[in-house]
Formats: structure tokens, sequence, C-alpha cells
């Protein structure tokens, strides 16, 4: 995934690595670099969508920190009315592409008529 100045939207190109990484390099302590929430979800929707139930929708609204640990969070929320949180988090960066490391709660929030 590619990163973005926070003016600019620059295309994902670079796989998405849904573990830790190794060697880091590290953006400068004053970056603005920026992986927007439409990209995001994107990764998430490719990596964990399959694997959710048919109509269930995915939200990540905040922009991530292009920075090795800057998170973000995002909520699924399935058909039943019920959802689960997830965190995202910059593993590495190489060559100005973040790699991401997804991570769901440990649980889900009941449909609220349940």
């Amino acid at each position: 995934m590619r990163v973005a100045p926070a003016a600019s939207l620059v295309p994902a190109s670079a796989a998405l690595l849904a573990g830790c990484g190794s060697d880091a390099d590290r953006p400068d302590a004053g970056s603005t670099q920026t992986v927007m929430p439409a990209d995001v979800t994107a990764r998430a929707e490719r990596l964990i969508g399959p694997k959710m139930p048919e109509g269930s929708t995915l939200d990540c609204p905040e922009t991530l920190a292009a920075k090795v640990d800057g998170t973000t969070r995002c909520t699924r929320s399935v058909p039943d009315g019920s959802s689960i949180g997830m965190t995202v988090t910059v593993t590495e960066i190489v060559d100005g592409s973040a790699s991401l490391h997804f991570e769901n709660d440990d649980e889900v929030t009941p449909s609220p008529s349940s």
C-alpha cells in the first residue's frame, strides 16, 4: 500500500502483509505521509471480506499515519446487527509502501435487539 502526502492519494501497489513485518524503513519524524481511509478499507475488504457474512459492511473512517506502529480503528457490521472492532497497524514502510496488520477485537458487540 503506497503512502500518500496528506493532500493527495497515491495508488496502492504493494502487496498487503497480514502479519508482522521485519526491519522497516521509518519515515522522518515530521512526516505527513498517510494511508487514506478508502485504501485501508479496500485492503481490509480484500483480506477479510470473503470470510464475512454476505451483506457485511466495513467502516474505516480515519486516516492512518504511515509510520511504523501507526494505528487506526475499523468496525465490521454484519446483517444481524452485531459488530466487531478491528485494529489496523502499520508494521513496516519499505520503498514508500506501508504493510498493514489487521486484528479483530476479542469480543463481538451483539445487536441492540439481542
